[in-house]
Formats: C-alpha cells, sequence, structure tokens
C-alpha cells in the first residue's frame, strides 16, 4: 500500500519538475540484497506436530543482473531485465521429550523478469526520486530437496512461472559522463506461493512427524544499480 501511494503521488508531482532519460535506452547493473522482516510477512513460519517443533525462517539472500532502462518523455520510462535470485532458508526442528535439536539449511534458486513502469521527481541539480510499479515473472527451474540422517525436505513448485507484483521507491546520482548510481527498496509479492515445503523429522531412519510449509516467496529487498550513461538518440 505504501508503494501505491508513493506511486500516486509522484504522478501528481511530476509536473514540478519530472525528468527522465528521453529517448535514452539505458543499460544497467544491479545487486539486490534480501530482506526478511515480519511486517512484511517474511518472516519466521512455526508448526508443531506431536512433541516436534518445525520451524522454517527465512534467512538474507540476494538477487544480481542486468537492467535496460528505456525513456519514453519527460515523466515516464519502462525498465525490465533479468535477475539471478538466491533465496536462503533455515529449517530447524526441535524434539521437545529428549531436547535434541538440529538445524539444516538450504536455497532456493530463481529467474526473475520484471517489467516496470517507472516516474520521476527531480530533487536536486543531479539528484532524482523515482518510484516503479509492475510485474516480475519467477521462473522456478526445479523442485528443492535437502535432507539429513533425522529428516527429509522436499519442496514441490506450485508452477514453473509464477508472476508477481513488484514496486520500489528509490533515489539517482546522475552523472552524465561517468553514468547514473540508484539507491532504493523493492517489495516482491507473488500472485501464488512459489512452493509447498514438506519436513519428516527420522528417528533412526524411520517416520515420526510430518509437516508442510508454504512458501508465499514474498520479499523486501535493498537495490543497488548502476547504468551506464548514454546519449539520447535522435530523430
Amino acid at each position: 500500500m505504501m508503494f501505491r501511494l508513493s506511486l500516486l503521488l509522484l504522478f501528481f508531482l511530476q509536473t514540478l519538475g519530472a525528468f527522465s532519460q528521453k529517448q535514452i535506452t539505458t543499460f544497467g547493473i544491479q545487486v539486490k540484497p534480501i530482506i526478511s522482516s515480519e511486517m512484511f510477512n517474511t518472516g519466521s513460519q512455526v508448526n508443531q506436530e506431536g512433541d516436534i517443533t518445525f520451524t522454517l525462517e527465512p534467512r538474507s539472500g540476494f538477487g544480481f543482473g542486468m537492467v535496460v532502462r528505456k525513456g519514453f518523455n519527460k515523466q515516464f520510462s519502462l525498465e525490465t531485465g533479468i535477475n539471478y535470485t538466491q533465496r536462503n532458508y533455515q529449517l530447524s526442528i526441535e524434539e521437545d521429550s529428549t531436547s535434541f535439536r538440529g538445524v539444516s539449511d538450504f536455497t532456493y534458486v530463481i529467474y526473475e523478469i520484471p517489467i516496470m513502469g517507472l516516474v520521476y521527481i527531480q530533487l536536486g541539480e543531479d539528484t532524482y526520486m523515482n518510484t516503479a510499479f509492475g510485474l516480475n515473472l519467477n521462473f522456478l527451474p526445479s523442485d528443492w530437496e535437502s535432507f539429513d540422517d533425522y529428516f527429509l525436505h522436499y519442496s514441490e513448485r506450485t508452477s514453473w512461472i509464477i508472476p508477481a507484483l513488484q514496486a520500489n521507491i528509490g533515489f539517482e546520482y546522475r552523472t552524465y559522463e561517468s553514468g547514473f548510481w540508484y539507491l532504493g527498496f523493492s517489495y516482491h509479492q507473488p500472485f501464488t506461493n512459489l512452493t509447498e515445503a514438506g519436513v519428516q523429522f527420522q528417528e533412526d531412519r524411520l517416520p515420526k512427524e510430518t509437516t508442510f510449509f508454504d512458501v508465499s516467496g514474498t520479499y523486501l529487498t535493498i537495490d543497488l544499480k548502476y547504468f551506464f550513461h548514454e546519449p539520447a538518440s535522435r530523430r
């Protein structure tokens, strides 16, 4: 909701000096550390089965890739690209009767293609604020599994491609000789859960308790981008 309000606000304020790269196609690179937060429904999940407590906790992950931005007029640009995203999780299993506790980690690797519309407002001579809203296509190349002596884990993907809503807000510092630098935040909300993670606790390799987690794939990131400067095209 905060990002949508920011988008409407910038549309309203664009007449105060908004600026975009008119008739410029700009290429860049980005790095996106992933933040886990209970506030954004990206925190840990806890399931109790008998005397066994299963906890699935998102850990800090990251994404990186290339970005392409096309300026259409003085208020609007389109941004797309392709990103590699690594989402890390920690699974802990505790047995109350024996005080046993086991901890393991696993990773989802996902490829993303965002399609975002951007609007701008100029804050200073070389400083701009922008916000964006659009779709992000998540490509899941496979299911995932992990195991140890005391558990089995299998995450089954909901689909091989899952669309998501994505919004971001950030700031740019532009130098017309050395390119543009961007710092911002993104919120990513898939339309459906990415996977269902099934976890089975075992004693002496025999099944004891089983639980399931719905993994939504929602995340918040810090966005760091660099765009190479390109001259405006002429018509």
